[in-house]
C-alpha cells in the first residue's frame, strides 16, 4: 500500500495513486478518493473474510464502501490504528471498540473546534443491522450498532459506534468532535428484548 497524499482545496497531487480528501473554502468536504490494497481472503467454515490494512479510519471507510455488493456469509475488514471498521451484506459493524476521539486525522488542515452533528443516518439495512447486534450482545460477544454521523463541519459521514444518549464522536476527515444523540434501540429476539 503505498503512501497517500491528503490535500486541501487546490493543492497538486504527489503521485497519482494518492488518496485525496479536498475541502473548499469554508472546510467542507467536497472530494474524498482513497483507493485500498489487495483483499487477503480467509475462509472459516462457510464464511468468507477479506482483510487488509488501512492508514486511518477515513481510509477504512472508503475502501468498504468501494465494495460494490457483499453476499451473505461474506465479511470484509479493514485494520487501522484507531480500530477495525467492518462491512457485510447488512452495512458497517465492529466486534472491539474504535476510538472515538485521538484519530488519526490525515489531512494538514487544523482541526476544527467542536460542533453538532448535523445528522445520524444507516448505511445499507439498518433494521438488519439492528438485529445482527442484538444478536452478537445476546451471545455475550461485542457489537455496537453503527450509523453514519454527518459532521457538523465538514459534512462528511463517517460510520461510527452508537449508544443511546448523548456521545461524542470525532470526525474522520477533518478531526472535528461532534456532539449527537440516539435514542434507545430495543430489539427482541423471541421473547428476550436486547437493547443496542
Amino acid at each position: 500500500m503505498g503512501i497517500f497524499n491528503f490535500l486541501r482545496r487546490r493543492e497538486p497531487s504527489s503521485s497519482a495513486k494518492s488518496g485525496v480528501i479536498e475541502f473548499d473554502a469554508n472546510g467542507k468536504v467536497t472530494r474524498v478518493d482513497m483507493r485500498g490494497g489487495t483483499w487477503q481472503e480467509k475462509r472459516s467454515g462457510p464464511g468468507r473474510f477479506n482483510t487488509q490494512r488501512g492508514r486511518s479510519l477515513l481510509h477504512a471507510t472508503e475502501i468498504l464502501k468501494a465494495v460494490p455488493s457483499i453476499p451473505g456469509l461474506t465479511y470484509y475488514v479493514v485494520e487501522t490504528p484507531d480500530g477495525t471498521l467492518g462491512r457485510d451484506m447488512f452495512g458497517f459493524y465492529t466486534e472491539a471498540p474504535i476510538k472515538t476521539s485521538g484519530l488519526r486525522v490525515e489531512t494538514s488542515a487544523p482541526v476544527p473546534g467542536p460542533v453538532k452533528s448535523v445528522s445520524l443516518t444507516g448505511f445499507g439495512d439498518p433494521m438488519k443491522s439492528q438485529i445482527a447486534v442484538a444478536q452478537q450482545k445476546s451471545a455475550g460477544r461485542y457489537a455496537a450498532f453503527v450509523l453514519l454521523l454527518e459532521c457538523g463541519h465538514c459534512g462528511y459521514k463517517s460510520p461510527v459506534e452508537t449508544e443511546a444518549g448523548d456521545f461524542k464522536r470525532q470526525c474522520y476527515a477533518c478531526g472535528a468532535m461532534n456532539e449527537s444523540q440516539r435514542g434507545n434501540i430495543n430489539m427482541y429476539l423471541g421473547s428476550k428484548m436486547v437493547q443496542i
